[in-house]
Formats: C-alpha cells, structure tokens, sequence
C-alpha cells in the first residue's frame, strides 16, 4: 500500500499541464494517426470490408491488394477534395463487402477497384484538420503506419485462417460476416437521408 501511495503521488507531482486539442489524452503525434483508423464508424467498416475482401484471395494476389492498398492510402493523405462524405464512405464499404460476401475471386480487376477506393477514402479521412507542417506530417505518417499495419493484420488472419483451420463452414462464415457489415452499411446510409426528426426520435 506503501508503494502504491507513493507511486501515485509521483505521477501526481510529475503531471504536466493539459493539452485540450489531442484527441485522445495523453496521446499525441504518431500515435494519434496510429488510432485515427477507430475514430469514425465509417472507417472501420472500410477496414472491415476491405480486409474480408483480401483475405478471400488466394496468396498470391493478396500481395497485389495490399499493395493496391498502399499506394492509394498514401495518395489519399494528398486528396485535395476535402472532408469524405459518409455517404461516399458506406456506399463503398457496400460494393467491396457485397464482393467479398459473393466470394468472386474471378473478379480480381473489381476487388482490385474497391479496395484501392477504400485506401483513397481512409487516406483522405486521416489528413488532419491544422497545425503546422511537421505536426501534421508526424500524424498522417502514424495513420498511413495504422491503416496498412490494420490491413495487413487483419486480411493476414484470413488467409493463415483458411489455409490451417479445415473446417468446411469457415468460408460461409467470413461471407456471413461480409454480407452483415454490407448491411449494416445499408443501414448507415439509409440514416444520411433520413429526416433529422426521425434521427432523433431513434
């Protein structure tokens, strides 16, 4: 009890003032980019969606999507075009989860298409919003890192999943998965048009 009071005390003592614009407190920088990627619903949904897409491709191809992913993550810290509408957002988490729920491997040029979009829009939702250049370079640098780290992660476990788990109902449930995400998706868009009053009233 000792140690823990006086353990407590030092953090007391050595605390510094408080910085009201990191959006996460006590964290700031790199680290902020790096958790950017949870900062919104519709981001996650993009990642989610993109990620089963991935991951239903064999080995060889996957490598070409992640790459496909990079590139354009990294071009969308660079978009001009502003705030991402969520409308925009969902709509494409829509197309790249109805893909990866059809499991239409032999529409790679498609799949190549949705999650190239995916990285552009995720890109361009990660640029922050002012500050000075280097602050801003720092944290864009932890977005780019957080995405493509999220991606490779995520579409990875899918892979290694289905090569080493021999279960014959594994496949449907990751097209189960993507088919829900689309629908909640859905849902998520058919809220943008709906009325402010009945926004509220939900």
């Amino acid at each position: 009890m000792r140690a823990a009071g006086l353990g407590l005390g030092i953090v007391l003592v050595s605390t510094g003032a408080v910085q009201a614009h990191s959006p996460v407190p006590g964290i700031e920088g790199f680290y902020v980019g790096l958790l950017h990627p949870f900062s919104s619903p519709a981001q996650i949904l993009l990642i989610l969606s993109a990620g089963l897409l991935i991951g239903g491709f064999p080995r060889d191809r996957v490598r070409w999507l992640l790459a496909a992913f990079l590139g354009f993550s990294f071009t969308g810290l660079f978009w001009s075009g502003g705030d991402v509408p969520d409308t925009l957002a969902y709509t494409v988490v829509i197309a790249t989860s109805a893909l990866a729920a059809a499991s239409a491997i032999r529409l790679f040029p498609a799949a190549v298409i949705c999650v190239a979009v995916a990285g552009l829009l995720l890109g361009a939702m990660s640029v922050p919003d002012g500050g000075l250049m280097w602050d801003r370079f720092v944290t864009m640098s932890g977005s780019l890192a957080g995405l493509n780290i999220l991606m490779l992660y995520m579409s990875g476990c899918v892979v290694v999943l289905k090569e080493r788990v021999h279960w014959v109902m594994l496949p449907v449930a990751f097209r189960i998965a993507a088919a829900w995400i689309a629908a909640v998706s859905s849902m998520m868009l058919a809220i943008q048009f709906a009325p402010a009053s009945s926004v509220a009233a939900l």
